[in-house]
């Protein structure tokens, strides 16, 4: 791992924890903006995404719009790949993939656009926690009858296990970069 990649593992590390539900949620600068997030941690967190991703096995990324955007928008600008989006609010295009979805924190539909037949898609996300959200873009692309050549997640919440669910119900291992434990007041980096 690069020294600059330390800036990210500290974006999660002894950060506070909201409750919602029965769950935690993480106060971050990268995805909350709490505090704000600056371009260094954008630049490395996307350099970081770039050396662990197969994205040279690739022709297009795909994420979901609420928290990762910038994270896709950013691996778009570095890579040179063109980028397909989930959202939580329909179009009404054509070729618009819907799909429902549920998370700790809620649920709905996400509505997939961008991603076609045919396309070698690698899904990037911001935070994996129970996997529902990772589920739904997985089955929005494989009804795109798009390929998925890998999946990257910038933190994973190891106390909720989404990433063996994602591994359970798809066959799909999701790469993350930082593991983070919630089981107490302030978030902890494991790994």
């Amino acid at each position: 791992m690069r020294t600059q990649y330390k800036i990210v593992q500290q974006a999660f590390d002894d950060k506070p924890l909201l409750s919602v539900k029965q769950y935690k949620f993480l106060i971050n600068p990268l995805t909350e903006q709490i505090p704000a997030t600056s371009a260094e941690l954008l630049r490395e967190t996307t350099h970081w995404l770039i050396e662990v991703g197969d994205f040279d096995k690739a022709n297009k990324i795909a994420g979901e719009e609420d928290k990762g955007a910038i994270l896709v928008a950013s691996t778009s600008l570095m890579t040179g790949l063109p980028f397909g989006m989930a959202r939580w609010y329909p179009a009404g295009l054509d070729g618009q993939v819907s799909v429902n979805f549920e998370m700790e924190y809620t649920s709905g539909k996400l509505f997939l656009n961008g991603v076609n037949e045919a396309d070698r898609v690698v899904i990037i996300d911001d935070m994996i926690s129970t996997g529902g959200t990772m589920l739904a873009m997985i089955e929005a692309i494989q009804l795109a009858q798009a390929e998925i050549v890998d999946i990257v997640s910038v933190a994973e919440k190891v106390d909720y296990a989404g990433v063996q669910r994602v591994e359970n119900e798809t066959g799909y291992r999701v790469k993350t970069l930082v593991k983070i434990s919630v089981a107490g007041e302030r978030s902890q980096v494991v790994e």
